[in-house]
């Protein structure tokens, strides 16, 4: 049996593993760092949402339905206010 048939999303789950550990070196610098955080804090909504595009894809692939639907939801919510909090810093300065 070959390793690859196995598990079909073995890398969308490492590079979904890698954002999040990506996120989490964000938010240690968002609470070290005390002043001009607004651009991490963005970033951190922004592959919020691509991390759970990504584990939405993969749900449907599964047929896993209504878990998809949640991460999609949840997708939907962090890309909202990762557009709110760019406009924000970028538009209303």
């Amino acid at each position: 049996m070959k390793r690859g048939l196995r598990e079909p999303f073995f890398i969308t789950r490492a590079i979904n593993l890698v954002l999040g550990v990506i996120i989490l070196a964000l938010m240690l610098v968002v609470i070290i760092k005390k002043n001009d955080t607004e651009i991490f804090k963005i970033i951190i909504f922004a592959l919020a949402a691509i991390e759970n595009f990504i584990g939405a894809t993969i749900s449907f692939s599964e047929k896993k339905r209504v878990r998809g639907n949640v991460y999609a939801i949840v997708c939907a919510v962090f890309l909202i206010v990762a557009l709110i909090l760019a406009m924000g810093y970028f538009v209303f300065v």
